[in-house]
């Protein structure tokens, strides 16, 4: 056998090193023995005005990831989160969501609260390749073919959806011909009225219109005289956030819901909690979510007690569509054996999941989620059962595509 010096060995060794450090060197053994993880680059409102629903989002993300953790990881590797703040911006959101993919190396993107964040992101997400799953209400909804993102997979309802919902479900349940409608004048309250006036008109309703109040808007006592003049029997209202809870608080002092159901369109645990206990007493509002289906599911239950032991409080439905989101990637990725994002996309494209509620569809032409959405009424404050328990689930619209767009009206009937 022929002698090898050093020089000899040295070379050889570094030969076969470059040309097996792409299979065999050590990014691979790490990636293999799941030392490197998934990383998940999760964009949030964690200042703004909605940090106060951001904050439940960061603290499901945190236990959706552990659980992950806890139970063997995507495809064998621990998963990693990375949050950023979007401050509630679309410029921020949109620089943060490139960060996440230029230096953090991401492989699938999550967030935000707001539409225009949530439209900003998907942009980097299209660009970047990532998978992408959305958490407020689904403004990708209203969109048309050229702009679609493959990629992209809103877990919450959309606007035009959740009216269509709670419209069938008015009308279903309460009495009235008459229904008119009290929104803040910006694009989100604008995407529920075609389905509110659509439901009125395949119920034989009599839509009396709309009353804009200035977006924002702090004082709704000078709209309400114009609302009560068109002599409604229910009332819908869009409003959000701080405008909600002057809204609530100017509805009692106009006895508001001793006239006509009053129907909020959304709300949420924090809004209720700022108002006050039986501020909501005998009015209504959707919700996506409401901790009260722990009694039904118990998958619920067991997201509500994780979540109550990290900070004292229920959560909102926000933190309930970030939990879901990246737990439903964990599912799929295991089930396909696959990171490939437009693999990922076409495992989800029809799929049919339970999370924290129950069955959700998603739509393959345009990943809109068909899911329930649910009616909930105000408790009084001596029916309240601790300091979370605001309302009663009364039902909902149904899971149905009958709720929502065709995909042909949204020029995406071809797509797939």
């Amino acid at each position: 056998m022929k002698k090898i010096n050093r020089r000899d060995f040295m070379k050889t060794t570094l030969a076969a090193g470059v040309g097996a450090t792409v299979t065999t060197g050590p990014a691979f053994l790490k990636y293999a023995l799941g030392e490197t993880p998934v990383k998940y680059g999760c964009v949030l409102p964690m200042s703004g005005v909605m940090a106060e629903l951001a904050a439940d989002q960061k603290i499901a993300s945190e236990i959706s990831i552990d659980e992950i953790n806890k139970n063997g990881g995507i495809l064998g590797r621990k998963v990693e989160l990375i949050i950023r703040d979007s401050e509630g911006t679309a410029p921020i959101a949109r620089r943060k969501a490139e960060e996440l993919c230029d230096r953090e190396k991401v492989d699938f993107l999550g967030g935000t609260c707001t539409g225009w964040e949530e439209l900003a992101i998907s942009q980097v997400s299209k660009r970047n390749k990532k998978n992408f799953f959305v958490y407020p209400q689904n403004f990708l909804d209203n969109t048309i073919k050229d702009s679609f993102n493959e990629l992209a997979f809103d877990l919450n309802v959309s606007p035009y959806y959740a009216g269509a919902s709670q419209a069938k479900w008015v009308a279903e349940n309460l009495p009235g011909k008459r229904w008119h409608l009290l929104a803040d004048n910006y694009s989100w309250p604008r995407m529920w009225m075609p389905a509110y006036k659509k439901w009125a008109k395949k119920t034989g309703k009599e839509w009396t219109g709309e009353t804009w109040a200035p977006f924002p808007c702090k004082d709704y006592s000078t709209f309400i005289p114009q609302v009560l003049a068109k002599r409604p029997d229910v009332l819908f209202t869009i409003t959000w956030g701080s405008g909600q809870i002057s809204q609530i608080k100017q509805f009692a002092e106009f006895g508001m819901a001793d006239r006509m159901p009053c129907i909020f369109g959304v709300t949420d645990i924090p809004w209720a909690h700022a108002a006050g206990k039986g501020a909501f007493t005998g009015m209504y509002a959707g919700m996506p979510w409401y901790w009260e289906l722990q009694s039904e599911y118990p998958k619920a239950k067991s997201f509500n007690d994780r979540f109550f032991a990290k900070c004292k409080r229920m959560p909102a439905a926000y933190g309930q569509v970030t939990y879901e989101g990246p737990i439903l990637y964990r599912d799929v990725v295991n089930e396909i054996k696959s990171m490939d994002p437009f693999k990922v996309a076409k495992a989800l494209e029809g799929r049919k999941f339970q999370g924290l509620k129950g069955d959700v569809y998603i739509r393959a032409c345009d990943h809109l989620a068909i899911q329930d959405f649910y009616m909930a009424k105000g408790k009084a404050k001596k029916d309240m059962k601790g300091d979370f328990d605001f309302f009663n689930l009364v039902g909902s619209g149904g899971a149905t595509e009958e709720l929502a767009k065709t995909c042909e009206e949204k020029n995406l009937g071809n797509r797939v």
